[in-house]
């Protein structure tokens, strides 16, 4: 499945370092991955990584943990009652992680550019498991690979996707937007435009302001939360209003292609983004399915970011 390829990079902190060469190997060795379910490996034996969440995580950071487990690797977490609360600064928090000579440090925080910057100062690969307002690569990458499947292609060219939601604060918007341009589909935002960033137009996607003209003949129904921790219920008048207008209903479903799926990075806020029939036991609900491509993503990138066949190690050396 591997045929002797590596990835391009070292660490993942962008989803725009992400080469097409690098998606397809990815999506190669997540694919076999999925099919051996939770059969344990020992790729990366020896190998050590840490969990640095500094935000709330679910499933992000427990795929995370079994990935790496089931790789046979060893795990520590780190959470947001580390030094950082004493007041000890973000960078010195990851150089001592490194210290201990771990492979991956995988670092989710509240503040944008947290992983790029650990990045530029450890021997350990980091991995960005959602920074801030900014990027959460891994999620993009599970949300191609449950995509493309869906559609049976390699690509989403002339397929259309629909994202509804809180748009200006949602960082799994931030990598999916760059990664659906990459595979060349068409990409329909709608949200209150109070949820809209201004510059949103150089990612090439059309807003709508009625929900349903957005999802009428769509492929995709992408639905992201109100991220009420990042302040936008002040955004809105209230969630019911917000519902009201861009909840996903199976009357707004049913606008969509016959074939089309549903889906959510997660948590969902039933009643809030999706009603609760379409949740998880709706058969056009791909919520759970992405989960289960997210822990097979994360356990094909971190096989092969730690065990390169080239040999070829990063460039930073620990003082």
């Amino acid at each position: 499945m591997r045929k002797g390829r590596d990835l391009s990079f070292f660490d993942l902190v962008s989803i725009d370092q992400v080469t097409p060469e690098d998606l397809g190997l990815l999506y190669d060795v997540a694919r076999r991955f999925r099919e051996y379910k939770t059969y344990k490996f020992s790729f990366n034996k020896g190998s050590s990584q840490v969990n640095a969440f500094f935000e709330p995580s679910t499933r992000t950071s427990s795929s995370f943990d079994l990935a790496a487990k089931q790789l046979s690797m060893d795990t520590a977490g780190v959470s947001s009652n580390s030094s950082v609360e004493k007041g000890e600064s973000y960078l010195d928090t990851v150089q001592t992680i490194d210290s201990y000579n771990v492979k991956t440090i995988v670092i989710r925080s509240k503040e944008s550019g947290v992983p790029a910057v650990a990045a530029r100062y450890t021997q350990a690969s980091i991995i960005n498991a959602g920074d801030g307002w900014h990027e959460h690569p891994t999620q993009a990458l599970l949300d191609g690979l449950t995509m493309l499947d869906h559609c049976k292609s390699k690509d989403m060219k002339g397929r259309v996707v629909v994202i509804v939601g809180d748009i200006m604060h949602s960082r799994v918007f931030g990598s999916l937007v760059r990664l659906l341009k990459t595979l060349k589909a068409e990409v329909r935002i709608s949200a209150p435009l109070t949820l809209i960033p201004e510059d949103v137009e150089k990612f090439g996607v059309k807003w709508y302001g009625k929900v349903e003209e957005a999802l009428t003949g769509a492929d995709v129904v992408y639905a992201l939360r109100v991220q009420s921790e990042r302040g936008a219920n002040g955004f809105i008048p209230t969630l019911r209003e917000y519902s009201k207008m861009f909840g996903i209903s199976r009357k707004r479903l049913d606008l969509a292609k016959k074939d089309a799926i549903l889906m959510h990075p997660g948590p969902v806020i039933r009643d809030i983004d999706v009603h609760s029939a379409l949740a998880a036991v709706d058969e056009q609900s791909y919520i759970l399915r992405q989960v289960e491509n997210g822990m097979a993503v994360r356990k094909a990138l971190l096989w092969l970011i730690v065990d390169r066949i080239d040999g070829k190690k990063k460039t930073f050396t620990r003082k």
